[in-house]
């Protein structure tokens, strides 16, 4: 077996709070022991940062004594575990099943505001304290992926998705069947909690399966990952779409309870196709399985994959090693920056939910089922965008792949961002001034429809740059992302009919447009500057 030195995996160290350093099996000598004498004095600094310092002595520990017992995936054919080596036909039904599994808990978040008012009367309860049944589910959207992002780190992403999926049709069934308001709502906080897992680890999940293997170029594998990126970061968005459309049809012949009941059956097909279609790829884990295969065929103990000589304990995977998420937020300004671009432009989708209903409804008197069919137009924006633009996105990424000498950069990814955010305001300055009863329907429905085109153009933008940028901490930058969006997006819509009662249609829409105008310029300055902020992050890719 070849010698190597642990790449990727030698910093799953830097989320545990005591790491426990790699033994090597190789004789004391001068150098070593003076590097040991290094690490014990790095133990012991005031350094800030001083887990990261401890990798990088491990680091230099394993270049100056290669371990020939260290299991790796070297690009070769024993590699059978190595998730980057299934067909692209697997590949693809892989990142079709995740975004279907994302599709289905967006849909379930905004199915609700189509059988608001019935839960209102059922229950005797207030209509800020039914919208609560939306916002409760986003923030356990947003929660739930800051915990269960670093047990993908930890335990595979298999096992996340399962657990999550599972969790999240058995907490629906509180919310279908319980009796009291109390528990429908803990029911739709939980079950966006542990279907949050769809939201922040699928991203972790493209970039296993999309890396560039040692003996292939990374130009193709880049393409592929960028292309699931775009069709995954449309499936938030026509989930929510498609709840208010399931709910208005259903809710208009039949009780509301069957809206819940037929996202409790799509929820289970989900899980089967999870179970049966998607493997683990999480590298980590699966040189896990090559080291208990190699053992076996061997017969020697010596061989192992350095997670193996990690000890984590669950409560060291999800609390102590959640900590990388929230830290993301307050050390890495770029990352806040783009997490409240993200934050603000699906928090308007989601007073959308609310405001759709009581614009259509006092404007041109539509009934609920035409109430749901209101949103096609913004699915129809966001669809053909996320069809018609990765074509022209990665011919333009060729372009300045070309114009820099095919040396690559994250901020490539910023181009779509660049024209969203031109398109986002002037969706909603249509939306604002054609919502009269003397102009036609669907030109507040056009409105929303431009609208829906630049908020894919936003979010694929920045969804690739943070996969790219962030490589080996993926998960935990797109959970950052969904924690941040998904605050904001429970809390617009409990504030959003009072500003269209109190400031009216035209000027609360005019409110919302005229803030987007003012982000204008954050990927304009991110594209100039972000090498030099990149440089100074603790956790973005610099190379």
């Amino acid at each position: 077996m070849s010698v190597h030195s642990i790449t990727p995996a030698e910093n799953i160290t830097t989320t545990i709070a005591d790491p426990q350093p790699i033994v090597l099996d190789q004789p004391e000598d001068e150098e070593l022991t003076s590097i040991k004498s290094k690490k014990l004095e790095l133990e012991g600094s005031d350094d800030p940062n001083p887990i990261d310092s401890l990798n990088d002595s491990n680091h230099e520990i394993e270049k100056e004594l290669p371990d020939p017992y260290l299991v790796t995936f070297d690009g070769g054919d024993d590699d059978k575990e190595d998730a980057s080596r299934l067909s692209n036909f697997h590949k693809w039904i892989i990142v079709l099943i995740i975004s279907l599994g994302s599709l289905c808990v967006t849909s379930i978040s905004s199915s609700w505001s189509l059988v608001s008012d019935q839960i209102m009367e059922d229950f005797h309860i207030s209509q800020e304290v039914s919208t609560l049944g939306i916002s409760l589910y986003i923030w356990g959207l947003g929660t739930g992926g800051m915990f269960l992002s670093p047990i993908s780190e930890f335990h595979g992403r298999k096992l996340v998705y399962i657990m999550g999926i599972s969790l999240t049709l058995a907490f629906q069934f509180l919310t279908a069947f319980s009796s009291n308001i109390g528990g429908v709502l803990f029911g739709r906080f939980m079950s966006g909690f542990a279907g949050s897992s769809f939201m922040s680890v699928a991203s972790g999940s493209f970039s296993d399966l999309f890396k560039a293997r040692k003996n292939s170029g990374s130009g193709d594998a880049n393409k592929d990952l960028a292309l699931a990126l775009v069709l995954y970061s449309v499936s938030p968005f026509i989930g929510p779409c498609t709840g208010p459309l399931i709910a208005g049809f259903v809710s208009q012949h039949m009780i509301y309870n069957w809206t819940f009941f037929i996202l409790i059956m799509w929820t289970a097909v989900v899980l089967f196709l999870v179970i049966c279609f998607v493997p683990e790829t999480y590298e980590p884990v699966l040189l896990v399985k090559k080291a208990k295969r190699l053992r076996n065929e061997t017969g020697d103990d010596k061989y192992y994959a350095p997670l193996e000589r990690v000890n984590v304990t669950l409560y060291e995977s999800v609390i102590v090693s959640s900590r990388r998420p929230f830290l993301l937020i307050f050390k890495d300004n770029m990352t806040m920056a783009l997490c409240f671009y993200t934050g603000f432009t699906l928090a308007v989708v989601y007073m959308f939910f609310v405001a759709f209903p009581y614009i259509f409804s006092t404007v041109y008197n539509f009934s609920l089922e035409q109430q749901g069919m209101s949103f096609i137009g913004l699915m129809v924006g966001m669809v053909s965008t996320s069809i018609i633009s990765p074509p022209i996105i990665n011919r333009n990424y060729s372009r300045l792949l070309a114009k820099h000498n095919g040396v690559s950069k994250p901020e490539f990814r910023f181009i779509p961002l660049m024209a969203g955010v031109f398109i986002v305001p002037i969706g909603l300055f249509i939306i604002a001034w054609t919502s009269y009863a003397h102009v036609h329907w669907i030109a507040p429905i056009i409105g929303s429809a431009v609208y829906g085109v630049g908020t894919i153009l936003v979010f694929n933008g920045i969804f690739a740059y943070t996969v790219e940028a962030y490589r080996l901490y993926a998960a935990s930058a797109m959970a950052t992302n969904s924690f941040i969006r998904s605050l904001m997006s429970g809390v617009f819509p409990l504030f959003g009919i009072q500003m269209y009662e109190g400031m009216g249609i035209q000027w609360a829409t005019t409110l919302l447009a005229l803030f987007a105008c003012v982000l204008i310029p954050i990927p304009f300055v991110f594209y100039k500057y972000g090498e030099r902020l990149r440089a100074k992050s603790p956790y973005a890719w610099s190379g």
